[in-house]
């Protein structure tokens, strides 16, 4: 018989529930909270709180884990004096879940209660964690990256001028990046607000369909590029990108299907045409837009600041050619 019960629901059922009782108790006996108070800082209801202490009380959660009286001490002090912020909580949790499921307590319960593990010698968890390690760190440098760059965006005043009707997006692909998901992008995109370009969301993967298949399509032909952003498209625009000694790229809606195809957008199979007429991409592509379609340019370039800077360049040029 196959099961489908992996290990994080051994964490869910008899993990999860112990160690926010003995966080609710440290947090009442150190620090005089009230357990409505508990149930609002733990995301659960105050009956919850109070049938976990309860249970503890009567011995009936006695799952002796490594660790996990250490994090609960550590989750409640965090709490109580605000030394802890939310993201600080679940990385405490998480690592906590995954010493214990690598070869650990975890690990020989899951096993318990499915034998065919044992029998098979599973370590799954412990080969994943390991393979995944090198492409977790590459997902949190390019978050990183992105965030960076966003602020260098967000501290140019005059950065609105190039910002087209559609808004802003800029995004960066994780390395050999195959679908959208490999690419982050900004939710909500960078907008206007009071004269000024911002970003209220954080840079998260998959949020942008249309500049991730804009980007892959790119990186397909140049596989130094992995970033990229749309920014308005005008003649002054195009004089400043002259200026700025970029290759510019343009084509029409006129030559491209009426509707998206396996292609993914049709920017991305104007991105390939461009590319397939120069023989090369070039730095910046235009979609010149057509009836109810506003014209773009795409800059494309090795890092999300990169291309950030290039933008900002643009405004800078913009602004030289005014005065």
């Amino acid at each position: 018989m196959i099961s489908m019960r992996p290990p994080c629901e051994v964490v869910v059922r008899r993990v999860l529930p112990i160690l926010r009782a003995l966080v609710a108790r440290e947090l009442i006996e150190r620090h005089g909270w009230t357990q409505k108070r508990i149930a609002e800082a733990l995301g659960v209801t105050q009956p919850a709180v109070s049938t976990y202490l309860s249970l503890l009380e009567k011995g009936e959660m006695d799952l002796d884990l490594e660790g996990l009286r250490e994090t609960a001490e550590r989750i409640a002090e965090g709490l109580a004096t605000g030394g802890l912020a939310l993201s600080d909580v679940v990385m405490e949790v998480c690592s906590l879940c995954i010493n214990l499921k690598s070869g650990g307590p975890i690990c020989s319960l899951h096993k318990g209660e499915i034998p065919l593990l044992r029998e098979e010698g599973c370590d799954i968890c412990l080969r994943l964690f390991t393979a995944e390690r090198e492409r977790i760190e590459e997902r949190d440098r390019v978050l990183k990256e992105m965030r960076r760059a966003i602020e260098i965006i967000e501290r140019c005043d005059d950065f609105p001028l190039i910002m087209p009707e559609v808004r802003v997006n800029l995004v960066m692909a994780l390395p050999e990046a195959r679908t959208i998901y490999d690419v982050a992008g900004i939710p909500g995109r960078i907008v206007e607000v009071r004269g000024r370009a911002r970003a209220f969301m954080e840079p998260e993967f998959g949020s942008s369909r249309h500049m991730a298949g804009v980007l892959l399509a790119a990186m397909e032909i140049d596989d130094s590029v992995r970033s990229a952003i749309n920014i308005k498209y005008d003649e002054a625009i195009h004089q400043a990108l002259e200026w700025m000694g970029l290759t510019i790229g343009c084509f029409d809606r006129g030559e491209l299907p009426m509707e998206e195809g396996e292609g993914g957008p049709l920017a991305a199979l104007g991105v390939r045409l461009v590319a397939e007429r120069l023989r090369r991409l070039p730095d910046v592509v235009v979609d010149k837009g057509g009836y109810g379609i506003e014209p773009v340019s795409y800059l494309f370039g090795a890092t999300a600041i990169t291309v950030a800077k290039k933008a900002i360049q643009v405004v800078e040029e913009l602004a030289r050619g005014v005065t």
